[in-house]
């Protein structure tokens, strides 16, 4: 048998160089794979990275096990035709798709950029820090929202990023987990949750747990607002006079209740002639009251505001005959007024023949205090103008240690017909009278105790809080302003982070090719060179 028989049948072996070289045509296989990965699904996935983890490791184990071989590729006649090329490229390519693959998926988040960009902003910062406890941002995406995920995520990642063992991310496809969205009530295919946790870390979605971001888009801004709106749910109580006639916020002004409740202020009742107002009352509205107050029943309201609290009251005139709150002179709730804060009633019936609608005892309010929050309408400054529906004025004086402010007024043509019967006998004669209140009047005072801080609003009228009006002539935005100012609520949710433009902004897609282009198609083209070069030298 001769020396060729003899090799023909001798075993394969695997030296060294052998799996040297099978481990490196492995791993330059796996590198395009990874490539061609990244090409067709136009992002990094898990089949990217352990494609790419794959290659290198392949690349590893050839120059481990036979480093003569590689010296020789990269130093000998290989070098010279450009060969080094192609694998300079291909690491490239794969230490780019590995490191792009293990930072996005490792959690660890740095900003490095000197007016800090990517990091949340100063006054939203604190939010985070006075976290009483952890809170889980829940995202829902449908399949069709994929880009506006990728676009908010980061955001939505500064938060986690800054407080990570208090917040907590989950993103919810909610066609694809229906029970989860309804937990959330969730009607759309988008929604941002902000919620505590149970004890079994699961999150409460219970009304008073649980709260909506506002907007239609992931908003550093509107996100630590629904935080703290959530810290804020059962810690502000509106209590609402009855047993006096009073508007009824359980038929009548359902509306304002639900306003109320839905951003997680406390609504309750108060019947003062068997109840006292404690001091965790944020704030007591009188919704146009038909009886009057006797002494025992002022005094408890005097003592709540003594203690620094906080009164809207809405009093109707007296056209009615069953309307007698404060008629009389001798109503001791209008001695009160009038002795502690300056402000007292006319007992008329306001007539503007130049600011009205429909009537002139519909009166749209002239004037109004530039630039006060009861007044804003927007973040623009447009002034909210409210319909007052047969409305009373109000006389204003000064008093010890009050600040009284006229919010609205009437135009300077108007007066107060102080003979009600007549009114209501002739409702379509309104002739000035020498006895009338001259304008322009004063339709809402707004009025501030600068030692203990309490507050009290008075109006004329309070028809305009019913349900079928509170809409209309931007009734609603002058009922949050009034229950803002009195409360400071929104200004306890409120967040106004600094405002730095970011020196570019990208897409989803966007950002999606920027990736390509950096991670496969410079490499690619490096590549793609070195293979020309090395073509062309080795013809010759």
């Amino acid at each position: 048998m001769n020396s060729q028989q003899q090799s023909s049948n001798r075993p394969l072996s695997l030296d060294r160089l052998r799996v040297a070289r099978i481990a490196s045509g492995v791993g330059a296989g796996a590198l395009a794979a990874s490539g061609i990965s990244l090409a067709a699904g136009g992002e990094i996935t898990t089949l990217t990275g352990v494609l790419a983890l794959i290659g290198i490791g392949g690349l590893a184990l050839w120059m481990s096990l036979a480093p003569d071989d590689f010296r020789s590729l990269i130093t000998g006649r290989q070098a010279v035709y450009g060969s080094n090329s192609i694998l300079s490229s291909v690491l490239v390519v794969a230490i780019t798709v590995l490191v792009y693959w293990l930072s996005s998926g490792s959690g660890v988040a740095v900003d490095l950029t000197s007016l800090r960009y990517y990091s949340l902003k100063s006054d939203v910062r604190p939010v985070l820090q006075n976290l009483s406890q952890p809170i889980q941002i829940t995202a829902f995406y449908t399949r069709l929202n994929l880009g506006a995920k990728s676009a908010e995520a980061p955001i939505l990642r500064m938060f986690q990023d800054a407080a990570p063992d208090k917040v907590r991310i989950v993103y919810v496809d909610p066609d694809e987990q229906p029970l989860v969205a309804q937990n959330f009530n969730l009607t759309d295919s988008y929604g941002i949750y902000v919620s505590y946790l149970l004890p079994n870390g699961a999150p409460d979605t219970r009304a008073n747990s649980t709260v909506k971001m506002r907007g239609t888009f992931v908003n550093e801004k509107w996100i630590a607002e629904a935080i703290l709106q959530l810290q804020a749910q059962g810690k502000f109580k509106i209590a609402f006079s009855i047993g006096g006639g009073e508007i009824s916020i359980d038929t009548d002004a359902t509306g304002i209740r639900d306003g109320l409740t839905n951003v997680g202020i406390q609504v309750g009742t108060i019947d003062l002639a068997n109840q006292d107002l404690s001091a965790e009352i944020t704030a007591l509205v009188i919704l146009g009251r038909w009886s009057d107050f006797d002494e025992a029943q002022t005094a408890k309201i005097g003592e709540y505001l003594a203690g620094g609290g906080k009164l809207l009251l809405m009093a109707e005139p007296g056209y009615d005959s069953r309307v007698r709150l404060m008629n009389s002179d001798d109503s001791p709730l209008a001695k009160y007024l009038w002795q502690t804060w300056g402000i007292r009633p006319h007992h008329d019936i306001v007539f503007d023949p130049v600011s009205y609608d429909t009537s002139s005892y519909y009166v749209r309010a002239a004037r109004y205090l530039e630039g006060h929050p009861i007044v804003s309408k927007d973040e623009t400054g447009t002034a909210a103008r409210p319909l007052f529906v047969i409305a009373q004025s109000w006389e204003v004086t000064e008093a010890p240690n009050v600040s009284a402010q006229i919010i609205y007024q009437t135009s300077d043509e108007a007066f107060g017909k102080t003979n009600l019967q007549e009114v209501a006998a002739n409702p379509d004669r309104a002739v000035k009278e020498i006895t009338d209140v001259y304008g322009p009047l004063n339709l809402v005072v707004a009025a501030e105790n600068t030692v203990n801080g309490a507050r009290v609003v008075v109006m004329g009228d309070a028809d305009w809080v019913r349900n079928d009006q509170i809409v209309a002539f931007d009734g609603q935005y002058l009922w949050t302003n009034l229950i803002d100012w009195l409360t400071n609520f929104l200004e306890r949710i409120t967040v106004n982070p600094v405002s730095i433009g970011l020196p570019l902004n990208v897409s989803g897609a966007e950002l999606n090719l920027t990736n390509m282009i950096s991670v496969l198609i410079l490499p690619g083209a490096v590549l793609l060179t070195g293979i020309l070069i090395w073509w062309r030298r080795s013809r010759r």
